[in-house]
């Protein structure tokens, strides 16, 4: 029994466009002819001998008398070794002039090697085009293989390679997006089934596109790249007219396909917006770089930056005084929410605006008060008047709190109610619980504590911002405030990286480093005793000298290299090393200095016998404390102690990694330190607990790098302890 259906391929010449029907049947076999008839409809009648394809048998049908979308009732006659049999189906009269664009494209985790792979593949194949998702591994890549950087640019400027991402550190490339769509693995075992799965996808999203182009990212960015795409490109070719389906590049669907392209992502934080309208009015240098690195950093580091430039940015838009409150608004629209300030010490006063007593909550040193309607992306300065009336929390009865849009009511098995707000997530609470009141909202005390705000109709954090000073007028918006000083005034955020020297591949640990790599050095180990040193550019011109550290007993033919590069230039040497007899673990470490900071690589060399039954261990954690507790107004040291059993120095960096609530309390995210020879060094966190700080406790480890080894700590207890009164 034969089955026909309509499809959306086409072949022939383009001026005589003909229609594939599908055949199948379960008995057909050896030479197959065929032909469909129906109203208007025409096919060679019993041409040829039909090979099959991809999708069954195929039958080219003229169907030039209809229009695409028409509904046509035909027959299909089939002949074989079989006999000859009929079935009878409705063809759909298909739409040409489709393209289907393959896009390569490999991302900024991946390794090296993959990136290699795309590249031999677009050398060996012209047809091959590919995309890299992301800067952060083009730039290490050609750091490395500098070598590769003029092909890398002329397949750029070829059409043949496209960067897609945010804005690059590389000289001349400008990236098209900022990301690309979910695609097809096209995780298959046969080229049929390839072509399948490409017709599939084609099917489902061109009813979502705005031109006849669809553009399919296909196989995994992180590897190499899938083995169906140029064979698809090239068979698909050969078989069909339309749809076309061919290897392409992002840019190539959004122009042909005349689609617009996707806007770039704005940065709409608080610290953009302050910081923009502070640049504007103060004179006061934008941070660009900082926010740039934010974007890319680990979300603590990108709290701390963010943190530090809503602080200057802030401070450059409000005078100073303790005895107003400058509640500022980032939105664009106007914001009513809870602000809290801390005061230097405890004060009993309340808030006011333009003398309106409002609602106030004095808990030790912190004030909270609903600031209404404070105008977008503008100011209200409210005033702290002192009073002898008592502010603070009153113990309630019961197992109930409320506000203005929540109920909450506690029992064992919790079910949560919601006034006008979405319903609430259980918290989890275990008794006894107690319940609060205040002139701000209520709480709810037990295993953890749950507040409802009045007249907040969400749970989350405030999008307001309160600091302690003044501004006049009472109430504005910054962009109706003109612009009166034109000096530059001081940055409004870092511009260098706060921990020093940098890891020259930093890619293995984080993002570029704060403001990326004008320059770069690399080691790469020829054999035992054989190094190549590399100096690369990533700006301008650039001169400086690589300086080498050698463990004790070691020689080598140089120590010192001079380098002059040009813009985008390198330079490499190779180094003779002659080893000492004691065996175990050996850092070499390469300096690049000429920058404002040192750049540092490390080869990790191995004598001889070291590796036997009993190694002795490069890089271990000696101690840190299991718990570390501090009470509220004191603070404690989070000390860890790093040991080595290497035969030289190790540059260290250390990372605090710990839950949300505990960024304020423990800092700087990030501290170095040198571990000298089979020696021991301290690497030490401040945690700091503010005179308001909650009782808590929260797990914390630390990561420590030296160069590419990494060591991670057991958990850390890190306990905040209540308030003794």
């Amino acid at each position: 029994m034969i089955a026909a259906e309509s499809t959306e391929l086409f072949v022939g010449p383009r001026t005589a466009l003909l229609q594939v029907v599908r055949l199948t049947s379960p008995t057909l076999a050896g030479p197959v002819h065929a032909h469909v008839s129906g109203p208007g409809l025409h096919s060679p009648r019993h041409g040829g001998s039909l090979v099959a394809g991809p999708f069954g048998y195929e039958v080219g049908v003229d169907v030039s008398s209809h229009s695409p979308g028409s509904v046509v009732p035909a027959q299909a006659v089939v002949r074989a070794d079989s006999g000859e049999e009929t079935c009878t189906f409705s063809l759909v009269v298909g739409s040409p002039g489709w393209t289907v664009h393959l896009i390569g494209h490999v991302t900024g985790d991946a390794p090296f090697a993959v990136l290699r792979a795309h590249l031999d593949l677009a050398l060996t194949d012209p047809a091959y085009r590919f995309a890299v998702t992301s800067v952060e591994l083009l730039q290490p890549y050609w750091d490395t293989f500098p070598q590769h950087r003029s092909l890398l640019l002329r397949l750029i400027s070829e059409g043949r390679v496209e960067v897609v991402g945010s804005e690059s550190n590389v000289v001349g490339v400008s990236p098209l997006l900022s990301s690309l769509p979910n695609g097809s693995s096209l995780a298959v075992s046969s080229l049929a089934e390839a072509e399948r799965s490409v017709y599939s996808s084609f099917l489902e999203l061109r009813g979502r596109a705005r031109a006849p182009h669809v553009m399919l990212p296909v196989g995994s960015s992180r590897s190499a790249p899938n083995p169906w795409v140029t064979a698809i490109h090239h068979d698909w070719s050969a078989r069909y007219t339309w749809p076309r389906v061919v290897c392409s590049l992002p840019r190539d669907y959004y122009v042909r396909g005349s689609v617009p392209l996707p806007p770039a992502p704005a940065d709409e934080s608080p610290a953009a917006v302050f910081a923009s309208h502070a640049a504007r009015l103060t004179g006061a240098t934008f941070p660009a770089t900082a926010l740039a690195r934010a974007a890319a950093a680990h979300p603590r580091e990108a709290f701390d930056l963010h943190s530090d430039i809503v602080a200057r940015s802030l401070a450059a838009l409000t005078s100073t005084v303790d005895s107003s409150v400058v509640v500022w608004n980032p939105l664009p629209s106007p914001c009513t929410d809870i602000v809290s300030v801390h005061l230097p010490a405890a004060r009993n006063v309340h808030v006011e605006f333009e003398g309106e007593v409002l609602p106030t909550l004095v808990d030790g040193s912190t004030v909270t008060f609903l600031a209404r309607d404070v105008p977008s992306c503008g100011w209200r300065t409210y005033s702290l008047v002192e009073d002898n009336i008592d502010h603070g929390w009153k113990r309630g009865y019961g197992t109930e709190i409320a506000s203005t849009h929540y109920v909450l009511s506690y029992d064992p098995i919790a079910s949560l109610v919601a006034v006008d707000g979405p319903a609430l997530q259980p918290p989890k609470l275990t008794g006894p619980v107690t319940v609060w009141h205040s002139e701000v909202g209520e709480k709810m005390v037990g295993s953890t504590t749950f507040t409802l705000w009045h007249e907040v109709g969400h749970l989350g954090p405030s999008e307001l911002v309160g600091v302690l000073g003044t501004r006049t007028p009472t109430s504005g918006t910054l962009p109706a405030v003109a612009a009166r000083l034109s000096l530059a005034g001081p940055p409004l955020g870092p511009v260098s990286p706060t921990v020093t020297p940098v890891f020259a591949r930093y890619w293995l640990h984080e993002p570029a480093p704060l403001g990326g790599l004008p320059a770069n050095v690399h080691l790469e180990v020829l054999g035992p005793t054989r190094l190549r040193v590399v100096a690369v550019s990533d700006g301008p011109a650039f001169d400086g000298v690589v300086r080498l550290s050698l463990p004790d007993g070691w020689s080598a033919s140089w120590d010192s290299l001079p380098v002059s590069l040009p813009a985008g230039g390198y330079v490499s040497a190779d180094v003779h090393l002659t080893p000492p007899r004691t065996p175990g673990c050996h850092p070499v470490r390469a300096t690049l200095h000429g920058l404002p900071f040192e750049v540092y690589d490390i080869a990790l060399l191995t004598v001889p016998e070291w590796d036997g039954e009993d190694p002795v261990e490069v890089l271990w954690v000696a101690s840190v404390a299991p718990v570390v507790s501090v009470a509220p107004g004191s603070s404690a040291l989070l000390r860890v102690v790093m040991a080595s059993g290497a035969h030289g120095d190790l540059p260290l960096q250390a990372r605090v990694l710990s839950p949300r609530d505990t960024w304020e309390l423990v800092g700087p995210f990030c501290v170095s330190g040198v571990l000298p020879a089979q020696g021991r060094t301290s690497l030490d966190f401040t945690v700091s607990a503010p005179t308001w700080a909650l009782a808590g406790s929260w797990p914390v480890v630390v990561r420590v790098t030296a160069g590419p080894l990494v060591r991670t700590t057991p958990v850390i207890r890190l306990v905040t302890m209540a308030h003794r009164d």
